[in-house]
C-alpha cells in the first residue's frame, strides 16, 4: 500500500495500515482545565493532514486548524485526544515547514529553479533557516525538482543566446545548480561549437574583424567575458575570415 494518502479515502484507513493509532473526533468537553486536544485528522489530498486542535483554560476553550504534510503527521504519532502541551511547540513548528513547502511548490512552478535558490525565496519571504531547509527536504524528497532537467533547460536557453561555456556554467552556479545538478548541462555543452557561436557573434556584434589592433583587442576582451576561450576565439576568427 502506498505511503501517501488519496482524495477520498479516511485517515483512519491510514493510520491503521501503517500501525498508527486510530482517530476518531474527540470530546473537547474531556480536555481538563489547562490542556491541548486533538479532536480529528482528516487527510486532504495525499500531501497534507489537517488536525483539528483545541486549547482550554479555566476561561475556556478555543479550536483552532493545524496543518502537517503527511510524512510529518505519520512521524509525530499522534493519536486524538489529550495531548501534552510540550507537543505544541513541536506542531506549530512543522505546520510552518507545511506552509513553507507549499510555498515553495507556488514559487516553483511560476518560476522552475534550483534547491537553493528555492530555500533562499522562502527565507526573503521571512521562513527561518530551519524551517526553509526542512521544507527543501520534503519538495527534493518527493521528487517534485529535477534539478538536472532545469540546469539543462537554462544551458540551452544561454547557448542560444550565444554565451560561451564558462560564463554558462558560472551562471549555472551563480543559480544554486551543484556540480551533481549539473551532469546533464555539461554533458551538452560539450556538444555544442562554441567556435561557430563565437564566429556568429562576431557577424553579430561587430560585422567582420576589425583592421586596428587596438579594437582587435577589444573584440577579443568582450569575447572572453562572454564566456569564449582563447582557443575558440582564435578559431571563430579564422572561420569569420574565410567567409569574407
Amino acid at each position: 500500500m502506498s505511503d501517501k494518502l488519496t482524495f477520498g479515502r479516511d485517515i483512519n484507513e491510514f493510520l491503521r495500515s501503517h500501525g498508527a493509532p486510530h482517530t476518531e473526533a474527540a470530546d473537547a468537553d474531556n480536555v481538563s482545565e489547562y490542556g491541548i486536544c486533538l479532536l480529528s485528522a482528516k487527510a486532504s489530498g495525499d500531501e497534507r493532514v489537517i488536525l483539528a486542535i483545541s486549547v482550554s483554560n479555566p476561561s475556556g476553550s478555543e479550536e483552532t486548524e493545524i496543518v502537517l504534510l503527511t510524512e510529518h503527521f505519520r512521524e509525530m504519532n499522534l493519536s486524538v485526544g489529550a495531548l501534552d502541551a510540550e507537543i505544541m511547540p513541536e506542531l506549530e513548528y512543522w505546520s510552518e515547514v507545511a506552509r513553507a513547502y507549499f510555498s515553495a511548490c507556488s514559487s516553483f512552478a511560476y518560476t522552475p529553479s534550483s534547491l537553493s535558490t528555492l530555500r533562499k525565496k522562502l527565507i526573503q519571504k521571512g521562513f527561518s533557516k530551519d524551517v526553509a531547509s526542512d521544507a527543501i527536504a520534503s519538495v527534493k524528497s518527493r521528487g517534485f525538482v529535477n534539478e538536472g532537467q532545469i540546469a539543462l533547460r537554462r544551458a540551452q536557453l544561454c547557448v542560444d543566446k550565444k554565451w560561451g561555456r564558462s560564463r554558462i556554467l558560472m551562471k549555472l552556479r551563480e543559480e544554486g545548480f551543484d556540480e551533481e545538478a549539473l551532469g546533464e548541462a555539461r554533458n551538452f555543452l560539450a556538444t555544442v561549437n562554441f567556435a561557430e557561436n563565437c564566429a556568429a557573434l562576431i557577424k553579430r556584434k561587430f560585422g567582420n574583424i576589425p583592421d586596428d589592433r587596438h579594437q582587435r583587442e577589444l573584440m577579443c576582451a568582450s569575447l572572453s567575458r562572454m564566456g569564449y576561450s582563447a582557443a575558440d576565439i582564435r578559431t571563430a576568427q579564422e572561420i569569420v575570415k574565410k567567409q569574407f
